[in-house]
């Protein structure tokens, strides 16, 4: 049977499943109880996960846990399928009606942490560490406290395994984890400090741009640039590097060619609201109007609910005076989407084009979410008072709590009310 075994390996390293012969040996799993019978099952058993056959492996663990005393192997195999497979309690179980060995409480927090219960796991882990300190530890609390976004303690734990001289487990470089921690801490010379030790064979994409992201901080735009034609070289749907990209292009004062980069995103994707936004954004500051306004409807097209590019659409209706073109909203406009900003100028193009109840509606709308703006209420009352509105009075007295030392506000107030007792 043994043989018959390691023929089942070999088929299945070569990337071949024999199916009958496996299934003789799982049906026969109660005559193989000796030592060298069991040992040759746990081989087939892992050569089983590696070739990603689960359910067949499962079936040999079992026999094996049953048919051994306690093994941390066999037993880190069967809990890892069931947390795989979701089966938590089922692995909670197992686990608890094992001897507390180092590498049961590891397993155990890994449950645990499946359950998200950090606390817990980080408590294991540490009774794990008073049994045996080794890297994998230090290691796992770190990955937790990543997880969990405490930064400070994460990197504690990853500085332990740098000192230590151990760069890398599990495919995490630490030297680039430091880096990103740092970055998040707007602590950048120490982040660039961790990246500069790391060649950049080793870096991912994600590793490229938040490099770049460092550049740009420090103000190494050229540097930025490299780095981000890197990215977009790698995957050329990486939004995030264009749009860190278009940003240097804006802060050198290039704003042509931040165009030309959202152009060329845009003619290999065409679906994309942020970058119309973007691009509109930038062809209004190039003085191109029409191009930004169809940029902006193009953007609200693909993402009715997309505020920020109604935002600077009824900006630039208003500032170039074209306020009628609002009309061509009115059909499909949810005005319940908007933000308060975007209402007010909303409002303020109404009243440009003596449409009154649609600017009334919409300052009122608007005072209701805008918060404490001196500008919206100065503007919404000279617009109640223009309109002999009633609740003027109201509005004034919202500009004198705002602005208690304008004596202008406060002459205001003593004419409405020398207004009122005349009538």
């Amino acid at each position: 049977m043994q043989d018959q075994i390691y023929s089942i390996i070999d088929e299945l390293k070569s990337g071949k499943y024999p199916e009958d012969k496996i299934t003789s040996v799982l049906n026969g799993l109660d005559r193989l109880n000796d030592d060298m019978e069991l040992e040759t099952l746990f081989i087939l058993g892992d050569t089983l996960v590696q070739a990603g056959f689960i359910g067949e492996a499962e079936v040999i663990f079992q026999h094996l846990h049953s048919h051994v005393e306690h093994d941390d192997e066999v037993l880190a195999y069967l809990t890892d399928i069931y947390i795989a497979d979701g089966r938590l309690d089922e692995a909670l179980s197992l686990i608890n009606q094992a001897p507390k060995t180092k590498t049961v409480l590891m397993l155990k927090a890994e449950i645990f942490q499946q359950l998200n219960m950090n606390d817990v796991s980080i408590r294991l882990i540490h009774e794990a560490k008073a049994i045996e300190d080794e890297p994998i530890l230090d290691y796992a609390l770190a990955e937790i406290y990543y997880q969990d976004g405490d930064f400070q303690e994460a990197l504690r734990y990853y500085q332990a395994l740098l000192d230590q001289g151990i760069e890398e487990l599990n495919g995490v470089n630490f030297d680039l984890r430091a880096a990103e921690l740092y970055m998040n801490q707007i602590e950048l010379e120490e982040a660039k400090a961790h990246f500069d030790k790391v060649d950049e064979k080793f870096y991912s994409n994600d590793d490229f741009y938040r490099k770049a992201l460092l550049e740009y901080q420090l103000q190494a735009y050229e540097s930025a640039k490299n780095l981000l034609d890197k990215v977009i070289e790698n995957e050329p749907y990486y939004i995030n590097a264009y749009i860190l990209l278009m940003n240097v292009h804006e802060t050198e004062h290039d704003l042509e060619a931040a165009k030309t980069l959202l152009e060329q995103y845009l003619s290999q994707d065409d679906t994309n609201p942020l970058i119309y936004f973007h691009l509109g954004r930038i062809n209004y500051r190039l003085g191109a109007a029409d191009s930004a306004i169809v940029a902006f409807k193009q953007a609200v097209s693909l993402d009715q609910d997309y505020d920020d590019a109604y935002l600077m659409l009824f900006e630039t209706l208003l500032k170039t005076d074209r306020t009628d073109e609002i009309s061509a909203f009115e059909g499909s406009l949810d005005t319940h989407a908007l933000s308060g900003e975007s209402l007010y100028l909303l409002a303020k193009i109404e009243q440009q084009n003596e449409n009154d109840t649609a600017a009334l509606k919409h300052y009122q709308d608007a005072a209701k979410l805008i918060g404490e703006s001196l500008e919206f209420y100065t503007d919404y009352y000279e617009y109640l008072s223009e309109i002999s509105h009633p609740s003027k009075t109201e509005v004034l007295d919202k500009l004198i709590s705002l602005d208690p030392t304008n004596a202008d506000w406060q002459f205001e107030k003593e004419r409405l009310e020398n207004e009122e007792d005349q009538l």
